[in-house]
């Protein structure tokens, strides 16, 4: 997920948390604020799916199927190279996904349009869908904040529907805390396994090596893959000691 996408939802929410000048509406709507932090923890390429196909860019259609099982069979001769694209699974429609820690393959419900513009049901009784419909009441004038609005709202489901609620939770109870890393490897030989045989890296999740943490890093159109070791705040501390007292 590009960090035009991400500005664009955090722009939406503080516009509707201004605009309705509220503090329980502000505090209601802090996880859709936070929703995009949270998927750039290696949660952006199955993101990216799941917005196109919601927006009706053009993805590959796998096939219509009318049960998993069915699936599962259509997906065991057909998983080299990994595919992309929307399913339809009996009245549902998904996209396909891969989990970030493990590569296996995940369906994804797409909501109904509705439930992103005017919550109803169930899920508009809960606090952050009632507090989603009035923002949508007050950015109504606006095209791009709604566009941004919906977008987060999308994000919501998408933590839903890849399984990750729990994790989101704490991540809310954390924001200042680093998150957890996604994986834990031995050494270096067993991380680079890892993330060759990976279907769809989960680019921007930390992983742990040994006593190092690394940042996986995947070019999805090269198909480019690495692992990155960004320095410590205490290490960039010690450079900047060292070039004063060279001065």
């Amino acid at each position: 997920m590009n960090r035009a996408e991400v500005d664009r939802m955090v722009g939406a929410i503080r516009e509707a948390q201004h605009r309705l000048a509220s503090p329980e509406m502000t505090e209601a709507l802090l996880p859709a604020l936070n929703v995009a932090y949270f998927l750039l923890d290696g949660h952006g390429p199955n993101f990216e799916d799941y917005l196109a196909a919601f927006r009706g860019t053009s993805l590959p259609f796998l096939g219509a199927f009318s049960t998993g099982e069915e699936f599962d069979a259509w997906l065991k001769a057909h998983f080299v190279p990994p595919p992309t694209g929307t399913v339809q699974l009996a009245d549902e429609r998904c996209t396909l996904g891969y989990s970030r820690s493990s590569g296996h393959p995940l369906l994804l419900r797409l909501p109904p349009v509705e439930d992103l513009r005017r919550p109803g049901g169930v899920e508009g009784e809960n606090r952050l869908w009632l507090a989603l419909d009035k923002a949508h009441a007050v950015l109504g004038s606006s095209s791009e904040a709604l566009e941004g609005l919906h977008c987060a709202a999308l994000a919501l489901h998408f933590i839903k529907e890849a399984g990750c609620a729990r994790d989101f939770a704490r991540f809310l109870t954390h924001l200042d805390e680093p998150l957890p890393p996604l994986c834990s490897f031995a050494s270096r030989e067993e991380a680079e396994a890892w993330l060759r045989k990976h279907p769809r890296p989960p680019n921007g999740a930390c992983v742990q090596v040994g006593e190092e943490m690394l940042t996986v890093g995947h070019q999805r159109e090269r198909d480019q893959r690495l692992l990155v070791r960004f320095p410590q705040l205490e290490e960039l501390d010690d450079v900047k000691d060292e070039e004063f007292e060279e001065e």
